[in-house]
């Protein structure tokens, strides 16, 4: 029943959608990130086009006294443009990188964004365990209150000495300590949310997760799709510098507009000028920047050989982590079983006298610890999952 339990997880993705699960952040938070995938499309959009040249407008107005004649003005406005329309592959792969480095720097923005909105999950997760664990605690400090008043009673009476009654005091009093220290985590926990998020924690529902199969994380892993897309970056830019040292095949054109004060013979007050030009520099460095270019390439491609395997044994952790935590489920379970008979046998024998209400109490008390201790492990695997989710894209 537990593999089949299992296996069902694993035929599942998460349950709540992308546009949900942002609404656990704050407004300022999604804005921010809006922003900056927005700076990245406007600045793609820039580079995309840099190679298009711009068209020059320019004015002047000069005066001289050169001339016998008098002092003479000549103003002049002009419009041109300088453009290469061939750079031996060039422009072609300036376009392709500039795609490449768009969808990059998106995908690193879009697991920015998971990773806030994990890290409010997880947070409101963590809440929720703090919570169960101080319920747990004080049903553990109801046990150690009756277990200092049995060994009162058994101090009273001659039947142990005073280090048994003090150790129990000792215990209730660590129990105590522990439970100041969870409420001080929990106020913690409440700050950090709070700047992550503008939601009340309380009224938030906390989502369900499902394993994700291991052939979605990777395909769906943002981190191996920003490195995919890195690689195709260097590979294009590779190729981009290579061309810089390749023959350019630029047009030209200007229009020119002069204005005279005094006639000039032979000579127009406005013409045109136009031709093209093939060029090719010659430096003595393009060898080791070509070079370094394709370094830079071999270099992407086994970091994302390399992430490849990261993505791998994570997953692989997770895994491992929760098949552990399935059986602390387990134990928990068959823990509550126990004290539930125990706690019936216990009524029984109290209703005969030979136990009393505190013996029952005892046994309530441990059964709902243990129930609660499942409770706390569902959430430790809830948690580990979100480990999984934080860099995978839903499609959802």
């Amino acid at each position: 029943m537990k593999k089949l339990w299992l296996l069902s997880n694993l035929l599942l993705l998460p349950l709540a959608a992308q546009s949900d699960l942002e609404n656990y952040l704050s407004r300022e938070k999604n804005l921010i990130l809006d922003y900056q995938e927005q700076v990245n499309q406007l600045q793609s959009d820039v580079l995309r086009k840099s190679w298009i040249n711009p068209i020059i407008f320019s004015y002047s107005d000069s005066s001289d006294d050169q001339s016998l004649a008098g002092k003479s003005t000549q103003r002049t406005w002009s419009v041109g443009i300088d453009q290469p329309i061939f750079k031996s592959g060039g422009i072609y792969y300036a376009v392709k990188f500039a795609n490449a480095q768009e969808g990059a720097t998106a995908a690193q923005i879009r697991l920015q964004r998971r990773q806030l909105i994990v890290q409010a999950i997880e947070t409101l997760f963590e809440l929720r365990k703090n919570r169960l664990q101080q319920r747990q605690l004080r049903l553990k400090i109801r046990n150690d209150k009756i277990d200092i008043r049995r060994k009162r009673e058994q101090y009273d009476a001659g039947v142990i000495d005073s280090s048994f009654l003090n150790q129990a005091i000792l215990q209730r009093n660590r129990d105590q300590t522990t439970l100041l220290a969870l409420q001080l985590a929990e106020k913690n926990l409440r700050n950090a949310f709070s700047l992550l998020s503008d939601r009340n924690p309380d009224r938030l529902r906390l989502p369900r997760l499902h394993l994700i199969r291991a052939k979605e994380y990777r395909q769906n892993n943002l981190e191996l799709l920003a490195q995919r897309l890195r690689v195709s970056q260097s590979e294009y830019n590779s190729k981009m510098t290579w061309s810089k040292y390749l023959p350019t095949f630029s047009v030209n054109a200007n229009y020119y507009d002069n204005d005279f004060d005094t006639p000039m013979p032979g000579m127009r007050d406005d013409y045109y000028r136009y031709g093209f030009r093939v060029s090719m520099p010659l430096n003595i460095n393009a060898p080791h920047d070509i070079e370094a270019s394709r370094v830079k390439f071999l270099q992407e491609s086994v970091q994302l050989q390399d992430d490849r395997r990261k993505v791998e044994s994570e997953y692989r952790l997770v895994i491992d982590t929760l098949k552990i935590i399935d059986k602390k489920i387990a134990l928990a379970h068959s823990d509550e079983r126990l004290y539930r008979d125990l706690l019936k046998s216990t009524r029984e024998q109290a209703a005969a006298g030979e136990k009393t209400q505190l013996d029952v109490e005892t046994m309530r008390n441990s059964m709902n610890m243990a129930k609660l201790d499942a409770q706390i492990y569902g959430i430790e695997r809830q948690i580990q999952l979100l480990k999984l989710y934080e860099k995978t894209e839903s499609n959802e």
